[in-house]
């Protein structure tokens, strides 16, 4: 009988615990867990694990912690967990709601005595809830197992304080590893779940159709994705699947914007300061994180006749722009910006697009044609719900935005902006007195030429001259329109096309230096080096090298940690 979905690793899928040198973090096995006793281990503020007090397990409103601190023996495999749900219906406390979603990076592999080994990293998301879904729930499809290996992490929304809590299953009980304020704080952003839940909400990487890796509408996970032999396939799990544009539509867009509007509602304390203010507006002027996107092009389908249309998200941010600003016309086509196939599957062959876990190799491109990183939702809603708010204005985030426009993610020149904003604003209960700080800040550095803001390139000019004009709305969407028809002008041009091809390569590489990147499987490589030089679009709508005369921003790394993380 097969194994192969047995063998699957989930490496990363474990909080960075380790054996640790004298006077750092201890593993959570350092000092032996008692059994049916939450501990807490939040990384960057605990040096070892302990049991939680019976006071703090009281401050755990979400349905995970009431569920552990009820007394009964903690639900140790996926199996139990969710019958242990099941046994609250009737309960005021039930989730009786429950939706079941399939992702595997390689899970649109057929399976073959060939690929029996492919690391294809199945895993279960199931969502619980009454009404709204406040559970979320990441297994390994390795349901009735204790192994560590076979990871087991809950997210619980807490009505009660307005944050998620993090659990996770480890060494025979379960660890608390902290809560969404701990993603933004210091101490601790970046760290645990943190790594890759960045800003403290949940995560799935793919939030618009076609959902690349997941059992979607466009491409099911289906029966020949499995060994023959394999019992996943008659498992009700596996049977009562649903696709993932519930999970995007139900579950996890709801639960971003349930944190961000909390951590909007909450900014401005009772003095009227406005403190953190740059954890805010680093969400606006950088890339804390980002999605994935692709054409609807199936890659197996692909001829010279057939073209592809890029998502609009690789050439500009379309979510701050269009939606949130409304900064469009009928001069702006969307769906106008078409590469022939001819010149896609050349650039397939010229750079050698493959996938590979490290051990298999899987010619070709992902399961659909030019897959990219875009602006993430959970940075583009809080933006949306700063403007709402009246925390931020339409002008200024149409003048962060515009600034560098044609490189939506990735963009270092705008992300030298951030050392700008205010620590804290006093009498913040409108946008101006935070944003007359920042461009008075800007002002001054281009005068006195700090950062090397004088220089006629810089983003700081970009920015002012964006901030100085006057009726900024129609010069915005008069550029904005150019730009489209610059890149409707050179979408058959081979020059351009390679260039296009190589700055979608380039952003994934950025993508694949960050903790969110945790599986070999989720892009396509290709045979340009890992450390090729930095790319961008002009307003002309080609491909350029950096400027390396303007430094990158600290808040914007060109290299990131090793990929590792807890999420979708």
């Amino acid at each position: 009988m097969s194994v192969s979905r047995e063998r699957q690793r989930f490496p990363t899928r474990n909080y960075p615990y380790r054996a640790a040198p004298a006077g750092e973090v201890s593993p959570p096995d350092a000092v032996p867990p008692e059994p049916n006793k939450l501990h807490r281990f939040v990384l960057g503020l605990d040096s070892q694990p302990r049991p939680m007090t019976p006071e703090e397990l009281e401050t755990l409103e979400d349905p995970f912690g009431r569920l552990l601190r009820s007394g009964k023996p903690f639900p140790l495999t996926l199996q139990q967990l969710l019958a242990d749900l099941d046994a609250l219906n009737g309960a005021p406390n039930a989730l009786s709601d429950q939706l079941i979603f399939l992702v595997a990076d390689g899970g649109h592999v057929p399976w073959t005595p060939d690929t029996d080994e492919l690391e294809r990293a199945f895993r279960f998301a199931i969502a619980r809830g009454n009404g709204e879904f406040s559970l979320l729930i990441s297994s390994s499809t390795a349901i009735d197992s204790t192994k560590d290996g076979a990871f087991l992490q809950i997210i619980g929304w807490d009505a009660t304080h307005e944050v998620f809590h993090y659990y996770e299953r480890r060494a025979g009980t379960y660890f608390w590893a902290g809560m969404s304020p701990h993603a933004l704080e210091d101490a601790t952003r970046g760290k645990g779940p943190f790594d890759s839940h960045v800003n403290g909400s949940m995560v799935m990487k793919e939030l618009r159709p076609p959902w690349i890796h997941w059992h979607a509408p466009q491409a099911g996970i289906n029966e020949e994705a499995f060994a023959p032999d394999d019992p996943l396939r008659e498992h009700p799990l596996f049977k009562n699947r649903v696709t993932a544009e519930r999970l995007e539509i139900e579950v996890v867009r709801p639960a971003i914007r349930r944190w961000n509007e909390a951590r909007v509602r909450k900014a401005i304390g009772a003095d009227g300061v406005w403190r953190h203010v740059s954890h805010f507006l680093r969400q606006a002027i950088t890339d804390t994180t980002v999605n994935l996107a692709s054409s609807d092009t199936a890659s197996r389908l692909l001829t010279s006749d057939l073209p592809v249309r890029p998502p609009f998200s690789f050439f500009l941010n379309r979510d701050t722009l269009f939606d949130t600003l409304g900064l469009t016309s009928d001069q702006i086509e969307l769906t106008d910006i078409l590469i022939p196939g001819s010149l896609y599957l050349d650039c397939l062959t010229r750079f050698d697009v493959h996938r590979s876990d490290g051990h298999i190799r899987l010619a070709g491109d992902s399961h659909f044609a030019f897959l990219t990183p875009e602006p993430a939702f959970e940075d583009t809603h809080l933006v949306e719900a700063l403007v709402q708010a009246g925390l931020l204005s339409r002008r200024f985030v149409a003048c962060l935005t515009m600034t560098d426009f044609t490189n939506p993610v990735f963009s270092d020149r705008r992300a030298a902006l951030l050392r700008y904003v205010p620590d804290e604003v006093s009498n913040a209960i409108s946008a101006q007195a935070m944003e007359s700080q920042f461009v008075t800040a800007v002002r001054d550095a281009v005068s006195t030429g700090a950062n090397g803001a004088a220089q006629a390139d810089s983003p700081e000019r970009e920015f002012l001259s964006n901030w100085d004009t006057e009726d900024f709305e129609p010069v915005f969407i008069q550029r904005i329109a150019g730009y489209c028809q610059a890149l409707t002008a050179g979408m058959t041009d081979p020059e351009v096309v390679d260039g296009w091809f190589r700055l979608m390569e380039y952003r994934r590489r950025r993508f694949r230096r960050r903790p969110l990147a945790e599986f070999s499987l989720t892009t396509p490589r290709t045979n340009i080096p890992e450390n090729a030089p930095p790319l961008r679009m002009n307003q002309q709508g080609r491909v350029e090298p950096v400027n390396l005369a303007t430094p990158p921003s600290d808040n914007s790394p060109t290299t990131e940690p090793t990929p590792k993380a807890q999420s979708e």
